[in-house]
């Protein structure tokens, strides 16, 4: 196998080209080369000329190091700018938009605080391979915690998916609506999984930012303005009175406390897509770069967010006439509504590509071992077939899944609840505490993985003295905002939504019960 190591003016990179190496023959060759911070031309040399074509180690696929700072940013936008802007306006009315407008850009701080705390991570042990988060908790934190987050994911990204494969088959309900046909929801989602098949053969985020992110984000952004547009024309028009005669900037005094906490959580889970973060940057060209990515795309998510609740509190008079879903305000059986209704669902779309892009290669590498690699002529074309039984395969399961369970988005959403806020909050803070405990050159634990840790901690220090050692390694301001994220935000959040999640299925369970691939 090749290593090959590419050494710019700045600093010194890893670079495997996403192929684990050959440890059983001991052949290993190392290529250097000084490319004055271009390194484009010898990547695509080594991609055409130089990759291995066998592999006997079932190591994990680390990434292709392709894809450029914008491209992940362009792939952040796609996967959290989301339907979670279209819910801002209904959560703004409930906590008041003058606290909406502080909520919107401070969470869009702590979820890039939460990225630039995995990209310390991996700046710190750029010696290990921290590709994900199940590799980041078995090597920093041991294998049985290691194990409980892969299962944790596994978990959350197969539950999204398959979220994401309804609330598409939802969103065609508008477009079929329209055009005067009517459609169950097994048949819309089934018409969902026809359409996705193609974009699934997506086999990293380099291509997904290529070819889907793009037209997932402008989708989003074009309907967030006709709705904006709509809104507008009609407060113009005389439809809508003055916004202050009835919309007011406080809180509404209706609500309860745990209401007000509730819609709070609205906020943090729009910016939530923490879980494929170290996958992102594991396929970038230059990971360092990662922070430019994030802070670039919560920027922009920032602006539209609070753009979105502005115009919302601006052009609709009445909270109480604000939705919980705003493409709802939109007239039923409009040319509008049925525009926005296919924008989304091609979000949704992409979104449920970027969800199991991850889960997919998961079980891609579990069950075809020996074409989890990718490689040029017969190989290549082993892979892609391996790769489309598998995509296919969940694509029929979720289907099957989504319609013989039913309130499956609310179990999705219990799910969500119960991952969503330990993986903004608590994994990366306890990552960041274990790298630089290990990383400091000052440190009793440096360089020492998990398993040489636990042999040291029998004859010097304790658990409890190595997590004190890791803060104070941080420095006290960063020490403080993790305790902040672990102690407060991730019990808090994650209360919160869970209880509001249980609190939809008892509603829903007392509705009359449907049985499997019920059709209305």
């Amino acid at each position: 196998k090749r290593l090959l190591l590419i050494m710019s003016d700045e600093s010194l990179h890893y670079r495997g080209g996403g192929h684990p190496v050959d440890n059983t023959t001991g052949d290993v060759e190392l290529i250097t080369t000084t490319t004055n911070g271009n390194d484009d031309a010898f990547h695509d040399e080594l991609r055409d000329d130089d990759k291995p074509t066998t592999t006997t180690t079932t190591a994990a696929i680390v990434g292709s190091a392709r894809t450029p700072w914008y491209g992940t940013t362009i792939v952040l936008l796609s996967e959290v700018m989301g339907t979670g802007i279209l819910s801002l306006p209904y959560a703004s009315r409930i906590i008041g938009w003058q606290s909406a407008l502080v909520a919107v850009p401070l969470f869009a701080i702590f979820a890039s605080y939460s990225g630039w705390l995995l990209w310390r991570v991996q700046h710190e042990r750029s010696n290990l391979h921290l590709h994900s988060y199940a590799a980041a908790a078995h090597e920093l934190v041991g294998p049985k915690f290691g194990r409980m987050t892969e299962i944790s994911m596994l978990i959350s990204w197969g539950a999204l998916a398959i979220y994401y494969m309804i609330a598409a088959g939802d969103g065609l309900e508008d477009v079929f609506f329209f055009s005067g046909s009517s459609l169950c929801q097994y048949q819309r989602t089934f018409f969902v999984v026809v359409l996705l098949v193609l974009p699934c053969q997506c086999q990293d985020f380099y291509s997904i930012s290529k070819y889907l992110s793009l037209p997932s984000t402008v989708a989003v952004v074009v309907s967030v303005f006709i709705i904006a547009t709509n809104i507008l024309l009609l407060k113009d028009n005389g439809s809508t009175d003055t916004a202050a005669a009835e919309t007011t900037t406080t809180t509404d005094t209706t609500k309860s406390l745990f209401d007000y906490l509730m819609a709070l959580s609205s906020f943090c889970f729009a910016y939530q897509g923490q879980s494929i973060y170290l996958e992102l940057m594991s396929e970038m060209k230059e990971p360092r770069h990662f922070p430019r990515a994030i802070n670039v795309a919560y920027g922009i998510m920032c602006f539209f967010y609070g753009f979105t609740v502005w115009v919302t509190y601006y052009g609709i008079s009445s909270s109480s006439d604000i939705p919980g879903f705003l493409p709802d305000i939109l007239p039923l059986n409009s040319f509008s509504r049925s525009v926005v209704g296919a924008l989304v669902v091609l979000h949704i779309a992409v979104s449920y590509v970027i969800a199991g892009q991850p889960l997919h290669k998961w079980l891609h590498e579990t069950i075809f071992v020996s074409s989890s690699e990718p490689e040029e002529g017969a190989e290549s074309k082993s892979r892609r077939t391996t790769w489309f039984y598998v995509t296919f395969g969940y694509l029929i399961f979720g289907w099957v899944l989504s319609n013989c369970i039913p309130f499956f988005a609310d179990v999705q959403a219990l799910i969500g609840s119960l991952f969503g806020a330990p993986i903004m909050f608590a994994w990366p803070v306890i990552f960041v505490v274990a790298a630089v405990a290990t990383a400091n050159s000052t440190s009793s634990y440096a360089g020492l993985t998990m398993m040489d840790r636990t042999a040291k901690n029998t004859n010097n220090a304790s658990t409890i003295q190595f997590w004190k050692q890791g803060f104070r390694q941080l420095g006290w301001g960063h020490a403080s905002i993790c305790i902040v994220f672990l102690v407060i935000c991730t019990p808090l959040f994650c209360i919160l939504g869970t209880i509001g999640a249980i609190q939809s299925i008892v509603e829903d369970s007392e509705q009359a019960a449907v049985g499997p691939f019920h059709c209305e």
